[in-house]
């Protein structure tokens, strides 16, 4: 019985590890897409406080660079990666 469910869930499993490798790869590019953005916005920051004297402006470049750093969006990715990992562990074990 068991290898009756093994055998209906493998397509499932098989689009899941092709998702997941999809997903990494995509997220690997983005992150350092992303990390240079971060950078550009941190100097926009550093610039915006010291030679504007514009602390608002500042504040916000900070929050953006923030965001786009690996803490902030692709760790969002991330956790729906290893969500989808989690899945296709769980129906690998069965």
């Amino acid at each position: 019985m068991r290898w009756i469910v093994k055998i209906i869930l493998f397509p499932i499993s098989l689009l899941l590890s092709i998702l997941t490798s999809f997903l990494t790869f995509l997220l690997s590019v983005g992150t350092a897409i992303l990390y240079l953005l971060m950078l550009i916005c941190v100097f926009v920051a550093i610039g915006s406080f010291f030679m504007l004297h514009d602390t608002k402006a500042a504040i916000e470049a900070l929050i953006l660079g923030f965001l786009l750093s690996p803490y902030g969006i692709p760790m969002i990715g991330a956790v729906i990666i290893a969500f989808l990992q989690g899945i296709n562990e769980a129906i690998k074990s069965i």
